[in-house]
């Protein structure tokens, strides 16, 4: 995204003083300002920053990057630039913003974050006017900074809800390039509370333009704050299927909010839902549930965590809530057997119960970047708890690791294996799904739920037109 700042004098006086000061050392610095939080709701941009002439025109002379920090007071919002780089040649802010398209003009915000279709705009018209700056603003907008989110479980539960949001587009076969621009939390997390929804954070919209700015769409232009499922506007056939629809239905009778996104590539939609209704201290994981309507087609992914991000282990006997959730898996692997017709798809395995066991990670990367994990079948994992080789733990515990279990899929197989119809169910019915996305929420377990629809081509033109998009 795209946001424009103008430089009050004492503002300038600093920076001017930061930029000499690091200039000689070549170290990278921190200029911290603060501005209304209303104009600041999400807070990584390209940041154009201005200041003024001899004759009190703004000019933009700077460009560099922001990030939303905490909150300065009532009303401020503390914003943190980084990768700031001077403009050999200034550019006046009014010959710039006098080019933006009058669809976009009500959008404009002279000194703010601009709506992704006007950012997309400005951005465009800057690298019209200034081409040299082209290889500049591809290093800002490359640049990530990774989120310390330390060993709290509200921010280990917000971490898995986002590897689980990754994974279900990558089961979809889509590349969700937006979902890599996201906005951390400023706050601190606290236990005691609900965490975030990962895509709460997620920047705009994921097709790369703001609702209010699309030709083709009469719905009014979501709110800056999330609000409760019953009271967003109502989604038209044209955006979203039937069955997505009754999705969210399923989920607003167990949670009071549901942060979703739509992704639309090559006539196929794909919606997925983060939906959490208890406190961090009270949560025991994450679920995905993915369920291809045109396949009838269903995955559950359960995660465990390793007891260290290096050399860690998973013990399954001293998880006190393994056992009931290997009965709610058993449960659902032989219902969905029950379900299999003579002529449904082929798959090498049609259970739909799957474990991912993951790093606990403190720092995650501003990438689209998953978790490093192993993933296992149920039947698999129940399996590989009577296997001898992995009986080497505290006085003979069995114990999962990187160092002794002898085969797992890894992030990129097991979603390409989803993406491809080599596993999971046959024949599933809607019905199955909503049990199951109450199942999650009796289990206090995060939910990321995807439903995707729509053509349903070739493996082959799948892989093709992967292939045209990078």
């Amino acid at each position: 995204m795209v946001a424009i700042i103008k430089c009050r004098d004492y503002e300038l006086d600093y920076l001017e003083h930061l930029e000499k000061l690091h200039q000689s050392r070549r170290l990278a610095w921190e200029w911290t300002v603060t501005r209304p939080r209303d104009l600041w709701p999400k807070g990584r941009h390209l940041l154009l920053i201005a200041s003024e002439d001899a004759y009190g025109r703004f000019e933009i002379t700077r460009l560099g990057r922001s990030a939303r920090g905490k909150r300065a007071a009532d009303k401020e919002q503390q914003l943190r630039v980084t990768q700031v780089r001077p403009l050999r040649r200034p550019l006046p802010i009014s010959e710039l913003l006098k080019h933006v398209p009058d669809r976009l003009r009500r959008h404009l915000v002279e000194d703010g974050q601009q709506t992704p279709g006007t950012g997309g705009a400005i951005r465009a018209l800057l690298l019209e006017l200034r081409p040299e700056l082209t290889e500049i603003v591809s290093l800002i907008e490359n640049a990530t900074e990774p989120w310390h989110f330390g060993s709290t479980r509200a921010g280990q539960e917000l971490a898995l809800q986002r590897d689980a949001t990754l994974g279900a587009t990558r089961m979809a076969g889509f590349q969700a390039s937006g979902l890599a621009e996201w906005d951390p939390p400023a706050e601190d997390l606290y236990d005691d509370s609900v965490p975030p929804q990962f895509l709460d954070l997620v920047t705009g919209s994921t097709q790369g333009t703001a609702w209010a700015e699309r030709p083709d769409v009469r719905l009014p232009r979501p709110p800056e704050h999330p609000r409760p499922v019953e009271a967003q506007p109502a989604l038209e056939d044209h955006l979203i299927t039937h069955d997505t629809t009754t999705m969210l239905g399923w989920l607003s009778e167990a949670t009071s909010h549901v942060a979703w996104r739509e992704f639309r590539e090559h006539g196929r939609t794909l919606l997925v839902a983060n939906a959490n209704r208890t406190a961090a201290e009270s949560l025991l994981g994450c679920d995905i549930i993915f369920y291809n309507v045109s396949r009838h087609s269903l995955v559950l992914v359960q995660y465990k965590k390793l007891d260290a991000e290096k050399g860690g282990f998973y013990y399954p006997n001293s998880d006190r809530n393994l056992a009931k959730e290997l009965i709610r898996m058993r449960s659902l692997d032989r219902y969905a057997e029950m379900q299999r017709g003579v002529g449904d798809e082929q798959r090498l395995d049609t259970s739909p119960s799957w474990i991912k066991l993951c790093h606990p990670r403190s720092l995650l990367p501003h990438t689209s970047e998953m978790v490093h994990g192993m993933y296992f079948s149920r039947k698999q994992f129940e399996s590989l708890r009577d296997d001898a080789r992995l009986k080497d733990g505290r006085q003979g515990a069995v114990r999962f690791g990187y160092k002794n279990v002898p085969g797992y899929l890894d992030n990129t197989l097991f979603t390409r294996l989803v993406e491809s119809g080599q596993i999971g169910t046959t024949g599933t019915s809607t019905d199955l799904v909503r049990q199951q996305v109450i199942r999650s929420f009796r289990g206090q377990r995060s939910l990321v739920l995807a439903v995707l629809g729509g053509d349903e081509p070739p493996q082959a033109r799948r892989n093709a037109q992967r292939r045209e998009v990078r």
